[in-house]
């Protein structure tokens, strides 16, 4: 009698239980082994590697160094893949196939590349450049024919998208990608990338295999920070390129001409002549202005100081009303000439300005009633004002080497040296720092000081708000004044004005001490007159031809700024009466 069963099982079938085992006994297996090799054996697998010279590298991986934008976008300044191709002929075989194959790809000939390396002399860098798919094509040919002494090390390129027309103010770097001028050397440390370094085995294509690498000898590459400017491109070109014109036309030494919105600080622009082009850095060490040698390294708009001349007659004024000394209804006699202390003050070219009050010294640009007016306030009251608008210290924009202004407070005669204060002499600033310090006329009174950078990686830059300097009130009576310069029938700079607009301004020329007969030119301006868009400066160093007269030498350049950023902004035509006729 046979015997039941609960089960039926076929013949020849295995439990389930015994494929799962075996899977994941070998799957254990095979990790085990991996580890083994990749983890544990890894050492003896790469010295093994050492010693046969075979698929085994070392390299440098450079951090690519940080662009610089401008403000509305464009890419001012940034690296390019561009490589160099090196041989040391004792790690290379005498291939003809290897060499037709590095010829291929970069366009040398394989017969002077085989007779090179027959010679078995001293490794070194060929002259030819690569793109990065050529280096990454060489790297293959390499690793192929494993050919160790060939390589390709970054170039480390630069490019510069508007060239001469930002040149002082980007700088340039040398072959190592250091930045020797302007932001690409205030700002190093920042766009610099940090080089990498890799060793271990490479596959067929020469790139590094990841598990096959050694981990203490490696480091992965950083690429530096990117800048953006406050700068707008096309209002710097704009800008440089009239700059130009008038610095060649009247034989200048330097020239500055510097945007400003006078309620953020912003710098514009920033130009400076004489440029050179920063892809041929031998130019721009040698003499690039009449009768001096420039260096690259200074930038003329915060490296140099200057007198501010006349301009600087509008903060007597507007200290004068200010403080009450001084009331719009108070005339000064002018005769051409005045005396303090036994020193004789003349007005420009002899000029008799009769009658005057605060409005026409501005208009008019008097000096004997500024020095007059300024006398009267003393010395203290104009060392407190130099003070409060920052001419004094480095306005810390990120550009570098920067002076101070400066003022001599131990003064032999403060009676002469504040008569002087009064038209914008005997003391010194940087063109920077004064077009700063004319922010208060656009800001109701209040300082701004400028930004130039205005992000860093996308985190941006805090403006920077400096002092109250004058009452509202003030401020915009004073630039009110200062439309008479351009509007006025009388004004210094009637040259300058534009059909249906009101602008203000304020020429000036200062001679230079113990120059002889050297001058500095200056304008400076708003645009428009009313709720200023820009404030534009204009400073040119001793011009030799064609007068020397702010409104003749400085003045074209902030009209043509001008036009071009009325255009800009779309500025509408604001009176019909915006321009006296010619007198």
């Amino acid at each position: 009698m046979k015997r039941k069963t609960g089960h039926k099982s076929q013949a020849g079938s295995i439990p389930p239980v015994v494929p799962v085992g075996l899977l994941a006994f070998g799957f254990v297996w095979v990790c085990a082994n991996q580890l083994r090799v990749q983890m544990f054996g890894r050492g003896a697998i790469l010295e093994n590697a050492r010693e046969v010279h075979r698929l085994f590298s070392s390299a440098e991986i450079p951090g690519r160094r940080g662009d610089i934008y401008s403000s509305d976008g464009r890419l001012l300044a940034r690296s390019t893949d561009i490589y160099r191709l090196g041989i040391n002929p004792v790690d290379v075989p005498e291939s003809p196939a290897l060499w037709s194959s590095v010829a291929n790809v970069t366009g040398t000939s394989s017969a002077e590349l085989l007779d090179f390396v027959s010679r078995r002399g001293r490794a070194s860098d060929w002259n030819v450049t690569l793109t990065s798919e050529q280096a990454n094509a060489i790297n293959k040919i390499r690793a192929k024919y494993g050919a160790d002494g060939i390589w390709v090390r970054s170039e480390g390129g630069r490019e510069y998208s508007i060239g001469e027309f930002a040149a002082p103010l980007l700088g340039y770097v040398n072959a190592d990608d250091v930045g020797m001028a302007g932001l690409e050397r205030s700002q190093n440390k920042v766009l610099s990338g940090k080089t990498g370094f890799m060793t271990g085995i490479v596959d067929k294509t020469g790139s590094f295999l990841p598990w096959m690498t050694v981990a203490k000898d490696s480091r992965r590459p950083s690429d530096g920070s990117s800048v953006e400017l406050t700068i707008d491109s096309d209002t710097q070109v704009a800008v440089m390129k009239s700059l130009q014109v008038q610095c060649e036309k009247h034989k200048a030494v330097h020239g500055t001409a510097i945007v400003m919105n006078p309620k953020t600080g912003d710098v514009l622009a920033l130009a400076t002549w004489p440029t050179y082009d920063p892809k041929r850095v031998a130019e721009a060490q040698q003499k690039m202005s009449v009768g001096e040698t420039v260096s690259p390294q200074i930038n003329p708009a915060i490296g140099l100081r200057f007198e501010p001349g006349s301009t600087f007659k509008v903060f007597t004024i507007a200290l004068g009303l200010d403080t009450g000394i001084v009331s719009e209804s108070d005339r000064i006699t002018c005769t051409g000439a005045t005396t303090f202390s036994g020193h004789v003050m003349h007005c420009a070219s002899g000029h008799v300005h009769g009658s005057v009050d605060p409005e026409e010294c501005i208009e008019k640009s008097c000096n004997v009633a500024a020095a007059t007016w300024a006398v009267k306030m003393g010395f203290k009251r104009y060392a407190d004002l130099i003070t409060r608008l920052g001419l004094l210290k480095p306005q810390s924009v990120g550009l570098s080497p920067e002076v101070p202004g400066y003022l001599n407070f131990n003064d032999y005669s403060k009676i002469i040296q504040t008569a002087n204060l009064g038209f914008g002499q005997s003391m010194n600033v940087t063109p920077l720092g004064l077009a700063s310090a004319f922010t208060v006329f656009g800001n109701g009174g209040k300082r701004m000081m400028p930004r130039l950078i205005k992000s860093i990686d996308g985190v941006d830059t805090p403006l920077r708000t400096g002092n109250q300097v004058f009452k509202p009130e003030t401020a915009e009576r004073v630039r009110q004044m200062m439309q008479l310069v351009i509007q006025g029938p009388a004004g210094t700079a009637t040259n300058l004005r534009i059909d249906g607009y009101t602008l203000a301004g304020k020429t000036g020329t200062a001679q230079k001490l113990g120059s002889g007969h050297g001058f500095v030119s200056s304008f400076v301006g708003y645009v428009p007159a009313e709720d200023p868009k820009a404030l534009v400066l204009v400073m040119i160093d001793e011009p030799h031809a064609g007068g020397h007269y702010g409104a003749v030498v400085a003045g074209p350049v902030f009209k043509d700024t001008a036009m071009f950023l009325l255009k800009k902004y779309k500025i509408l035509p604001d009176a019909a009466e915006a321009n006296v006729a010619h007198p």
